[in-house]
C-alpha cells in the first residue's frame, strides 16, 4: 500500500518522510515500544537470568563486582567449578525489553541503565557540547555496556595484542588469546565459515552468539563501491591479520537480537546453586586488611542499608574503565597525593589508578546530503507497523538491524591505498550513519544523545528537514592521548571526575582530520556520485573563521563536535612490577594487594585498533581460566 509520502519496499523502511506525519510516526512508534514490552515473552525476555539470591552466605570463595562484558563471564566461568561459591553484585538491575531490538540502540541512553557519565570541561576538546563537556554513557545494568552498544564484533589486530606481550605482558600476546576469543564465540556465518582462512580465527558452540546482522539497506552496496574506488578491498570479516579495508561488520547478534553478556553468560548459571548474584547492590569499597595488604570482602550499599559480605579466596573488580578505579580508590588503592586531598583513610598501596585512560575519539560531522532529486525513496511511513509484526513474527527486517552502522571501513591515512601492504595497520575506523529527510523519531534521538550545545543541535536538526543523510564517522584507532580519572570526594554515589584530554597529543588530531579528509573525498567517487553525494556544512561557532572544507577548519570542527565512541580502558593497567605506570599484574593481580584482581576494559596496557567489547569478554574468559589455574594449584598442593 502506498501512502501519501510515497513508499518503497518494507525491508527498507526506515523513518517517516512528512513532517505533516510526525505525529502520527510518533504515536506509532509509542505503539512500537509497546507492542514490544508486551510481547516479552517472544522478545526482550529476559526472565531467564538467574534471580536474586534471597539470602547471602555470610562468606564466598569469590566476589565478582560488575555484571558487565567482562564480570557477567568471570562469575559464570568461575561457578563452573562446583565446590566454589560465587556472588556476583551488580549496581543495576535487568535489561528494559527493548534492549533485545537492535535498531533501538540509542533509546537506551540517558535512561536509568546507564550511569550517564560527563567529562570535565577543558580546553581544547567537546568544545561544541552541552556546558563544553562530552556525555560518557555506560551500562548500570546486567549486561553492562553490552546492553547500550552497537554490538559491533571487531577485534582489534595480531598487533595490539603482541604489543602488550613485548610491554612485559607474558600470556597476551595474539596466540595466547586468540583461543580466548574463540572459546566465547558461537560464530553464525555459513559465509565466513566456507573460508579456511576466516573461519580459523572463530569458534564455534560457545555462549556469544556472534553473526552478520540482517541488514540490505539499498545504499549500502554503492558505499561499498566507493571504498573500492578509494582503492580498498572489500572483505567479509575483518579478522586479526588483514583488517585494512571495507566491509559489513560481524554484530553480537542472536537470531535477529541483542546477544548481550547477561543473556549468553548469566543465563547459563542461571540453576548452579553456588551462583548467587544481587541486583542493585552499589560496591563502595573493597575491605582490606592494611597490616596485611590482604582483602577480606567488600562493602556494598543496597536499598539504602550498608552491608558487607567476605571473600575466602578472591574479590574480581569488573567494575569498567570508569567504576574500577573509583573503587579501588575509594578502597585505599591509588595515587597516594590525591588519596589523601580528598580525604581516603587509610591508603593501602600508592599505585596509579585512574591513569592511562585512552578512548577511541569520533567525529560525527562528516556530514552529506544524498539523492536530493527523489528525497522520498527511503520513506514508508505506513510501513511502521508492518515492520513491527515483521520482526515479531521472524526477526527480520529493519528492526533487526542498527541501520547501516554495521558498514565499516579501516583506512590507513599514512600512505596511499595502492602502497599498502598486510602488515599495515589502520588508524582510522569509518563508521556510517543514514537518516532519512524529515526523520522526526530515530535522528533526533540520534543526535540528542549526544549532546552538542543548543546552536549545533538545531544547525543538525535542520538538515534533516532538507534531504537525506549520510553521516561518515572517523574514528581514532591508536589515539596517543591520555586521560585520567579521579575521585570527586569520598562519597561512592558521587560520580568521578572524567579527564578525556583528546588531542593533548597533537598527533591525533592530524590524523583524525586525515580521516576526516578521506571521508570528504570519498564523495568524489563514482558510486558516491550516483547518490548526489553533497558536502554540508553545519553551523559551528567558532570555527566561521576558517574557510570550509580546509585542513584547518575540520581541525577546529574537531576540537568542537569530536567526542567518545564509548570505548574507554586503560585506567588500572595491566603490566609487570617493573612498570611504574602498572596498576595491575599479567595475572590480572593488583600490584601489592593479595586476593584482589582486576578484569574488564580498564587493565587494557594500549588501547586495540577496534571496537573494545569482543576485547573485553576475552578479558573475562582469560581472567577467569588465570583464576581458575592458581586455585586449582594451590587445592593440589
Amino acid at each position: 500500500m502506498e501512502g501519501s509520502c510515497g513508499a518503497v519496499d518494507s525491508s527498507h523502511w526506515t523513518t517517516p518522510n512528512c513532517a505533516a506525519d510526525s505525529g502520527v510516526a510518533a504515536l506509532l512508534f509509542t505503539t512500537l515500544i509497546s507492542t514490544l514490552m508486551q510481547s516479552q515473552k517472544k522478545i526482550g525476555d529476559y526472565s531467564n537470568l538467574p534471580r536474586d539470591t534471597p539470602q547471602l552466605l555470610p562468606e564466598y570463595d569469590f566476589i565478582v563486582v560488575g555484571a558487565g562484558s567482562a564480570g557477567s563471564v568471570v562469575a559464570s566461568r568461575l561457578s563452573e567449578v562446583e565446590d566454589w561459591n560465587v556472588l556476583l553484585l551488580e549496581a543495576g538491575g535487568d535489561p528494559p525489553p527493548e534492549a533485545d531490538v537492535p535498531l533501538l540502540v540509542f533509546n537506551l541512553q540517558g535512561t536509568d541503565v546507564d550511569w550517564q557519565y560527563w567529562t570535565q570541561s577543558e580546553e581544547g576538546y567537546c568544545q561544541g557540547f552541552e556546558n563544553r563537556r562530552c556525555f560518557w554513557p555506560r551500562g548500570k545494568v546486567l549486561g553492562g555496556s553490552s546492553i547500550l552498544n552497537a554490538m559491533m564484533y571487531a577485534r582489534g589486530t595480531t598487533r595490539d595484542y603482541d604489543e602488550w606481550a613485548e610491554a612485559g605482558n607474558t600470556g597476551w600476546s595474539f596466540e595466547d588469546v586468540l583461543p580466548y576469543f574463540k572459546k566465547s564465540e558461537d560464530l553464525n556465518s555459513e559465509t565466513i565459515l566456507a573460508q579456511k582462512d576466516l573461519a580459523e580465527f572463530h569458534g564455534t558452540g560457545g555462549h556469544l552468539t556472534v553473526g552478520p546482522y540482517s541488514s540490505d539497506h539499498p545504499i549500502i552496496s554503492a558505499l561499498l563501491k566507493s571504498g573500492e574506488e578509494m582503492g580498498y578491498k572489500l572483505t567479509d570479516d575483518f579478522v586479526f591479520n588483514d583488517i585494512l579495508g571495507f566491509g559489513e561488520i560481524l554484530g553480537t547478534v542472536r537470531n535477529g537480537t541483542r546477544c548481550d553478556t547477561a543473556k549468553a553468560f548469566l543465563a547459563p548459571a542461571r540453576e548452579r546453586k553456588n551462583f548467587h548474584l544481587l541486583r542493585n547492590a552499589l560496591v563502595t569499597k573493597v575491605l582490606i586488611n592494611p597490616e596485611t595488604e590482604s582483602v577480606y570482602g567488600v562493602q556494598f550499599q543496597k536499598d539504602g542499608k550498608i552491608q558487607e559480605v567476605k571473600s575466602r579466596k578472591e574479590v574480581i573488580i569488573s567494575g569498567g574503565s570508569i567504576n574500577s578505579p573509583q573503587i579501588l580508590m575509594l578502597s585505599g588503592i591509588g595515587p597516594k597525593d590525591h588519596l589523601k586531598e580528598v580525604g581516603v583513610h587509610p591508603i593501602i598501596k600508592d599505585l596509579p589508578v585512574g591513569k592511562n585512560l585512552q578512548d577511541h575519539v569520533t567525529f560525527m560531522a562528516v556530514v552529506h546530503s544524498i539523492l536530493k532529486s527523489n528525497p522520498n525513496i527511503f520513506s514508508a511511513s505506513d510501513k511502521i507497523l508492518d515492520e513491527i509484526y515483521r520482526y515479531l513474527i521472524d526477526r527480520k527486517g529493519l528492526l533487526s538491524t542498527t541501520g547501516i552502522t554495521n558498514l565499516n571501513g579501516f583506512l590507513n591515512t599514512k600512505k596511499a591505498p595502492e602502497e599498502l601492504e598486510t602488515s599495515d595497520l589502520p588508524d582510522i575506523q569509518l563508521i556510517h550513519v543514514f537518516a532519512p529527510i524529515n526523520d522526526t523519531l530515530l535522528f533526533p534521538q540520534f543526535i540528542g544523545n549526544l549532546h552538542f550545545n543548543e546552536e549545533i543541535h538545531q544547525s543538525y536538526i535542520k538538515k534533516i528537514f532538507e534531504s537525506n543523510l549520510l553521516i561518515q564517522i572517523p574514528t581514532l584507532l591508536k589515539p596517543k592521548s591520555k586521560g585520567e580519572i579521579l575521585l570527586k570526594s569520598t562519597d561512592p554515589t558521587e560520580h568521578p571526575l572524567i579527564y578525556a584530554r583528546y588531542f593533548s597529543d597533537p598527533e591525533d588530531l592530524e590524523t583524525l582530520v586525515s580521516g576526516i579528509e578521506f571521508a570528504v573525498k570519498r564523495a568524489e567517487t563514482n558510486a558516491m556520485k550516483s547518490l548526489e553525494a553533497e558536502l554540508q556544512q553545519l553551523d559551528l561557532p567558532g570555527c566561521e573563521v576558517h574557510p570550509f572544507n580546509t585542513r584547518d577548519y575540520w581541525k577546529c570542527a574537531a576540537r568542537h563536535m569530536a567526542s567518545t565512541l564509548y570505548h574507554p580502558v586503560g585506567t588500572c593497567k595491566m603490566g609487570p612490577a617493573s612498570d611504574p605506570e602498572a596498576v595491575v599484574d599479567p595475572s590480572l593481580k593488583v600490584h601489592g594487594v593479595k586476593g584482589l584482581r582486576v578484569a574488564d576494559g580498564s587493565i587494557m596496557p594500549s588501547i586495540v585498533r577496534g571496537n573494545t567489547n569482543a576485547p573485553i569478554i576475552m578479558i573475562g574468559e582469560k581472567a577467569a581460566d588465570l583464576i581458575k589455574q592458581d586455585w586449582k594449584k594451590q587445592e593440589r598442593l
